[in-house]
């Protein structure tokens, strides 16, 4: 059995030979072949030759093929910042000065989906009877909050209408995109749909449901598989993404895996995670990358079950880390020895979050996150507030706290925060792994300044 075959019969929740391994190399690929993100996710050749690289160090399974969810914002006009070491972020949201009757659905010659169609082309004729290659597709209501900003979370409370009008819209999109894709051969379509890790069961119910079932029924009629990754703590809403007639389901280390196994098993889809992105994969020895890959497959296996990353590797993840997962998984794993000497990082080297002093009549936001360059539930955590700063000019200070760092670790582990990402106003924790409308933040805001 090859790793095709072991993931596609993974995903139609047959019995494998062993636990399949997908490693959701994006970025990180970049640093494999040296060059930045921006560069890599702008060229064809290099996409072909990292994702090439991966193949042959992480003896994987299966691959995604372009991990970046703001692909189809861009296509539809909204403005990008572009990162050395993550994917980009969406800096302009089109639908702030636009209507929506006004945008048009991409075409395949539309932004950089030229690139990443001619990429899977390419990967399909080098590797598409080895691997099972995933293309990657923003999910419905990620892709909302791309093109119209955290006006979004307001609207579901009081204009369903127009929420409405543009999960629609962003359905078609991901539909065209699937049907672009399927085209070159690909095997699974993985509807990456972070933001809705930061919304109530009651809400996913209402506004991501039914387009979700929409998309994946159609994903499946195209004769493709199709998955449903969320990042963040989903445990909420972990039951209903299995309701949506999802092949599989992905999710990272804030999610139990006893817990999505057991879900998941019920309604017999896939699930997949969730080894940390941090804390291990980034900080710990290819010694505790493999003690912590053997005791997900002892919690995880069975029928259904992928090993992988919690999202997408982290730029400069050690390779080590991962080439001593790939080797254990397939029964090469070298020396405890050798493996436990293997230290990636040194704390000397990093910076110290201190503590900051709040004044009377002022007020302290820090936001705690993997990165809001790369992570969007992290990105529109601090829009919220950038939003609102102006309103207290003065007598508001923020400042966001990453996790890709010991530093940041430790300063996770002060702060007794669990979940990413949390917004703390002074130093207690307020929004945990849920975004707030700006009455939400406003209101919090009041009560704290005096």
């Amino acid at each position: 059995m090859n790793g095709k075959e072991r993931v596609l019969k993974t995903l139609s929740f047959e019995p494998v030979d062993r636990t399949p391994w997908v490693p959701y190399a994006g970025v990180q690929t970049a640093n494999l072949i040296g060059v930045d993100a921006e560069t890599y996710l702008k060229d064809v050749d290099n996409i072909v030759k990292g994702i090439m690289k991966a193949y042959e160090l992480y003896q994987p399974d299966g691959l995604p093929i372009v991990f970046d969810v703001q692909m189809e914002a861009e296509a539809l006009g909204c403005k990008l910042k572009w990162s050395k070491d993550n994917p980009p972020a969406v800096d302009v949201h089109v639908l702030e000065h636009k209507e929506l009757s006004e945008l048009t659905l991409p075409t395949e010659q539309d932004g950089r989906y030229p690139i990443a169609l001619e990429a899977s082309r390419r990967l399909v004729a080098e590797l598409g009877d080895k691997v099972a290659l995933y293309a990657l597709i923003c999910g419905p209501f990620t892709l909302a909050l791309h093109l119209k900003g955290t006006d979004l979370f307001s609207d579901m409370i009081k204009r369903h209408e127009k929420v409405d009008e543009v999960m629609q819209f962003c359905t078609t999109v991901c539909k065209d995109l699937s049907r672009m894709y399927a085209a070159t051969g690909v095997d699974i379509i993985a509807v990456v749909d972070p933001m809705t890790s930061q919304i109530a069961p009651k809400q996913f119910d209402r506004f991501v449901k039914p387009s979700t079932i929409e998309l994946n029924r159609y994903v499946k009629s195209l004769g493709l598989k199709v998955t449903s990754f969320c990042c963040g703590n989903a445990t909420k809403n972990i039951e209903l993404m299995c309701q949506t007639e999802t092949d599989g389901i992905a999710f990272d280390e804030n999610v139990s895996l006893a817990y999505a196994k057991e879900i998941a098993t019920k309604y017999k889809v896939s699930y997949g995670g969730n080894l940390p992105l941090t804390t291990v994969m980034m900080f710990g020895s290819p010694l505790e990358n493999v003690e912590e890959a053997r005791k997900e497959i002892e919690l995880g296996q069975g029928v259904g079950y992928i090993l992988s990353p919690g999202c997408d590797i982290p730029f400069d993840t050690p390779v080590n880390n991962l080439v001593a997962i790939s080797n254990f998984i397939n029964g090469k794993a070298s020396s405890l020895e050798l493996l436990e000497s293997e230290q990636q990082f040194h704390e000397e080297d990093e910076a110290v979050f201190e503590d900051v002093e709040i004044k009377p009549g002022q007020v302290f936001i820090e936001i705690v996150t993997l990165d809001s360059e790369g992570c969007p539930p992290c990105q529109y955590m601090c829009e919220s507030v950038k939003k609102v700063l102006p309103r207290y000019e003065g007598r508001l200070t923020w400042r966001e706290s990453l996790v890709k760092t010991r530093a940041g670790i430790k300063r996770m582990a002060t702060l007794g925060v669990k979940n990413l990402p949390a917004m703390l106003i002074n130093n207690e924790v307020v929004f945990d792994n849920i975004i707030p409308s700006d009455n939400e933040l406003i209101e919090a805001i009041e009560k704290r300044i005096g």
